[in-house]
């Protein structure tokens, strides 16, 4: 009898040494993948990385008359005018490749009693047809320390920056080159001698927008910021809130404006009106999701310990 106990407590003894260890291995084998999907990026739950492409063009339509639609045939309420483009890029068959155009005049109402739109139902971004949410603003750094911001993710449209067409012309990607080229060249006009302000329409409170020095660039509807001028420029807004803003979706609509006129020079036509969406919303800490995964990780594993030792036990 004493020679069995004996042996029924080695036998305990090595399970649960066992079972120590395959903890250990557990938890060296997990908390690693644990923390590298608490340092993921919240937003990096697409398949496509877009922070470092370029979304936002800005284009002169040279198309004179509409060739589709209901009002085929009748003057383009666009011609001539300055117009924000959000390229949709397609690396599997490039020459799909093409651009939207954000906030652009329309028409609406009958033929006999025509009206002229100072925008269009695809006025937002992100485009309301895609069903994606407003971007999240993201905690800041450096200047925009203590602030949450428009940051380039993963997420369609979250890369803010904005340049000319032209700035497509030399490219050697493929896409960027049937972007230019899309809809039979009608974006290619210059913008020499233009210099395009970007008129702040709406805001709603507590969202703001800085440059890349954390200084506002406009504060209240009707300001202008110059963009840049001619072909070659390159812009980023950086929309922000304080850190402690009520949870919620921010808007901010614009429209693009023409301040060239040196030498008598005549302006472009203003684009139609658009507008920018953001939330803020509860991100949880990486070391909040990091101790949640530990948790349950020991959890687990204790409980595997103790139905051994109750196993042993019978």
């Amino acid at each position: 009898m004493v020679s069995r106990n004996i042996t029924c407590l080695k036998k305990q003894l090595t399970q649960t040494v066992q079972a120590s260890a395959s903890i250990a291995v557990n938890f060296l084998v997990v908390a690693p993948l644990v923390l590298s999907t608490a340092i993921a990026p919240a937003q990096a739950d697409d398949t496509h990385n877009h922070s470092d492409e370029t979304g936002f063009y800005i284009g002169l339509d040279s198309l004179e008359a509409l060739s589709t639609g209901t009002y085929a045939g009748l003057e383009n309420p666009n011609y001539n005018r300055l117009t924000l483009l959000f390229a949709h890029r397609n690396e599997d068959t490039p020459e799909s490749s093409h651009f939207h155009g954000i906030g652009t005049y329309s028409y609406s109402g009958s033929l006999d009693n025509l009206t002229i739109n100072p925008t269009n139902t695809n006025n937002r971004i992100p485009e309301s047809y895609s069903e994606q949410p407003p971007l999240t603003l993201l905690p800041g750094t450096g200047f925009y320390t203590g602030r949450l911001i428009s940051t380039a993710t993963d997420k369609e449209y979250s890369n803010l920056t904005i340049e000319p067409i032209a700035s497509l012309k030399t490219s050697k990607e493929l896409d960027n080159q049937y972007l230019f080229n899309s809809s039979n060249g009608r974006w290619q006009s210059s913008l020499e001698g233009a210099n395009i302000g970007l008129q702040l329409a709406s805001i709603s409170s507590g969202l703001n927008i800085g440059d890349s020095a954390g200084v506002d660039i406009v504060k209240s509807v009707g300001d202008i910021y110059t963009i840049g001028s001619g072909d070659n420029f390159s812009f980023t807004p950086t929309f922000w809130t304080d850190a402690a803003a009520p949870l919620g979706t921010y808007s901010a609509s614009f429209k693009l404006v023409d301040l060239g006129t040196d030498n008598h020079r005549i302006p472009f036509k203003e684009s139609g009106t658009f507008n920018f969406d953001f939330e803020v919303k509860t991100v949880p800490e990486s070391s909040t999701v990091l101790g949640l995964g530990i948790v349950s990780l020991l959890a687990f594993s204790l409980s595997r310990l103790q139905k051994l030792n109750r196993s042993s036990l019978n």
